[in-house]
């Protein structure tokens, strides 16, 4: 009877780690589209340009990648997909956008397999700044709000 006990104890134990491996598995296999789209949007801050025009569009969740807030910004060269991040964020701050807005952003054109997108750094619209990423492309809405004085925008908002 107590060989039976031992038997079944390491075939219970053996179950389990083979369970908790298969777990361990899975989750590693869930981060990599995550990972592989993070790649993707490479935010090179030695590419950073300055764009302006007038918000065709504003859409909180696109359909199509990367994910977050959007705008259509139409600019004096056409039609601009602009990627802002987290909605959330920018209502935080206060910063509203609609169709017909005047804006200023400064950001990079990162290309995905969908198409590209122009990465937001800081916008700007009237005497309204937002910093949405870091210099280095972090996004902010993982770090917490930011909002820009007038003289942190002067220092920020050009191109590098």
């Amino acid at each position: 009877m107590h060989k039976t006990y031992l038997v079944r104890m390491v075939g219970f134990l053996s179950a389990l780690l083979l369970l908790t491996g298969n777990i361990v598995w899975a989750q590693q296999l869930a981060k990599r589209p995550k990972q592989a789209a993070m790649r993707s949007l490479a935010y090179d801050a030695t590419q950073e340009t300055v764009m302006e025009g007038t918000v065709l569009s504003y859409s909180a969740e696109a359909a199509t990648p990367p994910i977050g807030a959007h705008i259509q910004l139409q600019t004096a060269s056409g039609t601009l997909d602009v990627h802002l991040g987290a909605a959330s964020y920018i209502e935080a701050n206060h910063f509203s956008l609609a169709k017909g807005d005047s804006v200023r952003v400064v950001g990079v054109n990162s290309t995905t397999r969908r198409g590209s997108a122009f990465l937001v750094r800081v916008i700007q619209k009237g005497g309204q700044s937002l910093a949405l990423r870091t210099a280095k492309g972090a996004p902010l809405s993982f770090a917490g709000a930011r909002t820009l004085s007038p003289s942190q925008l002067a220092s920020q908002a050009g191109p590098r």
